[in-house]
This record gives structure tokens, C-alpha cells and sequence, in this order.
């Protein structure tokens, strides 16, 4: 499987990246990313594009199985009109730079927990807005995952210094709270295993929140 991954140095992109160059029928991730990241694999190439609005090396992006979008930012301090443009356009604006060059590729776009175009909190609702757009863009596959509380793995770790607190506190009762609360808490080798499932097998179902990930997991069906 040849993966396309763009939000590698995010703290999702980054636990999911590090958990899907470990796998064997994974050959090849090609890592888009505004910066060079701070580790190395014989398996991971890293395209760096600081202006993903006019992606410059398209040369390099074709022929993939599995787009992973990783790619977001956080609505804190944000007006509504910035957050969508970050949210819904960037996002359209990748995929429409990379889907004339993978007719084949399944896109799976990590969105939130009760996000929806619907919902009276702005950012929730841009999710909603990106999630449509992605889901009608006309990709051979697509799917967005609302995962909620996500706990980091293989040393990935968020920026905000708060997150970091709250993520160490957390760590050594990650497999409880997933246990008592699955409908809330996964994490970021839950969410590469899902993504890679929806990738090599195709789900009715578009729209997976954390229950499914969690389902897609244990190898349930959703």
C-alpha cells in the first residue's frame, strides 16, 4: 500500500505516521509537510511544500492508495471566516491539485467529535462544512473520522504545553478510560489502524466516530 499523508508534524499525523511505516504491506508514505520532520525511515519520503494552496512538486504526489489528511488547525483565537478558510478551502483546494493524479485513492479526512454543519459551535460546524466537501468531491472513496479524546502514541505529542499536561496525566489510564468511555477516547494507533482498514476495505458507512474507530479496531463490524 502506498500512502499519501499530509499533517505529518501535528500530533495525530505524527502517531499515525510513526504507527503506519511499521506495517508490512505498507511500501512506501510520502509525508507533504510545510517542514522537515524530526525523524527518518527507509520507507518514508517527505515532499516539503510550504504553500499547500499551490502544491509545487505534484510530480512526486500520483499513484497513491490511501490519501490520509491529516492537516488542521486549531479554532482557538480564530474568526470563523479564517477557521473555514484553514478548514474547508485548504483542504478542497488539496484535493483538487491531487485528485487528477489518483484516480484509485481512497481520502479519509480526521475531522472531530460532533462536528457537523448543523451544530451552533463554529468550529464544529466548519468540520461539518469540510467533511460534506470532502465526502461529495467525487474521490473513488472517502471518509471522515470524528474521533473525540485522542490519546498519543510512539512519542507523539501535542504543541500547546496544557495538551501535554493533560495527555501525561492521562497516559497510564489510556486503556482504562477507552474501556469505560469508548464512545469518547481512542488514540493514535486506534485511528491508523481504522484509516488503514477503510483503506483496504470499503465500508457503507462515510461518516466514523470514535465508537467505529474503536469497532474497526477490535474488527467489528459497523
Amino acid at each position: 500500500m502506498r500512502i499519501l499523508l499530509f499533517g505529518a508534524t501535528g500530533m495525530i499525523g505524527v502517531g499515525v505516521l510513526r504507527y503506519v511505516l511499521e506495517l508490512k504491506d505498507v511500501s512506501e508514505v510520502t509525508a507533504v509537510s510545510r517542514r522537515p520532520l524530526r525523524f527518518q525511515h527507509e520507507k518514508l519520503s517527505v515532499v516539503i511544500e510550504p504553500d499547500m494552496e499551490h502544491l509545487s512538486q505534484l510530480d512526486k504526489l500520483h499513484d497513491f492508495d490511501v490519501c490520509l489528511y491529516c492537516l488542521g488547525v486549531s479554532a482557538v483565537g480564530m474568526s470563523e471566516e479564517e477557521y473555514r478558510r484553514q478548514t474547508v478551502d485548504l483542504t478542497l483546494r488539496v484535493a483538487e491539485q491531487i485528485a487528477p493524479l489518483n484516480a484509485a485513492m481512497i481520502f479519509e479526512y480526521v475531522s472531530g467529535m460532533g462536528a457537523g454543519p448543523e451544530s451552533k459551535q463554529m468550529w464544529r460546524r466548519v468540520k461539518g462544512e469540510a467533511e460534506q466537501a470532502v465526502l461529495s468531491f467525487g474521490f473513488r472513496d472517502a471518509y471522515a473520522l470524528r474521533p473525540g479524546f485522542i490519546q498519543p502514541m510512539r512519542g507523539a505529542t501535542p504543541r500547546p504545553v496544557g495538551g501535554r499536561f493533560v495527555y501525561g496525566i492521562t497516559a497510564p489510564f489510556h486503556s482504562r478510560l477507552k474501556k469505560l468511555f469508548p464512545k469518547f477516547v481512542t488514540s493514535t494507533d486506534d485511528l491508523a489502524v481504522a484509516m488503514l482498514k477503510l483503506g483496504r476495505e470499503r465500508n457503507v458507512h462515510k461518516i466514523i466516530s470514535t465508537e467505529g474507530i474503536q469497532s474497526l479496531v477490535a474488527g467489528k463490524n459497523l
